[in-house]
């Protein structure tokens, strides 16, 4: 079994500030660790992709009190050998699994050039959500990486489930 380092690690509520804490901690780690530019590049994309998703959608959870702290969302960025590991989880609601696993597998199907079609066609359309978003980070973070997001849902009762994303970030001299 190879060795991981942890190099983020996060659990809590999400705000601006946190989230700018998150990203200028991960700066610092990959100065301080001499990462390369292009994997700090890489890392930086997904994981502000990611936290992005994550803030948007943690206003339904407020009033759910007592889902927290024990499903707060939870962050980590870690090392294993020649790849990054960049982990996240929060609540989603049971009715948006369905839609969340069919775009994930979409992407996971799609070779890079497909990707970047998908991604100009996403623009183009023009469809944003009430929450900003136009269905775009997903296809960045695969079309960055060039790797499958891996994902699964643990149920948490009968309205939300806890979902965890892992994405494979290479390491690149």
């Amino acid at each position: 079994m190879a060795e991981s380092e942890v190099i983020i690690k996060y659990n809590g509520p999400l705000s601006f500030d946190t989230i700018g804490n998150l990203l200028n901690t991960l700066k610092d780690e990959t100065e301080a660790r001499g990462i390369s530019m292009v994997t700090y590049k890489k890392i930086l994309s997904v994981m502000i992709e990611a936290l992005e998703n994550i803030f948007k959608y943690t206003d339904k959870f407020v009033s759910e009190a007592s889902l927290f702290p024990k499903y707060y969302p939870d962050i980590v960025l870690e090392k294993k050998e020649t790849c990054f590991y960049f982990r996240c989880s929060n609540p989603v609601q049971n009715k948006d699994i369905e839609h969340l696993k069919s775009r994930i597998d979409r992407v996971n199907q799609l070779d890079r050039e497909a990707l970047k079609e998908l991604y100009r066609q996403t623009i183009q359309d023009g469809q944003f959500t009430q929450k900003g978003g136009a269905g775009l980070g997903f296809i960045e973070i695969a079309k960055v990486t060039g790797e499958k997001i891996q994902y699964e849902f643990t149920p948490i009762n009968e309205v939300f489930s806890f979902y965890t994303c892992t994405v494979p970030i290479p390491i690149k001299l």
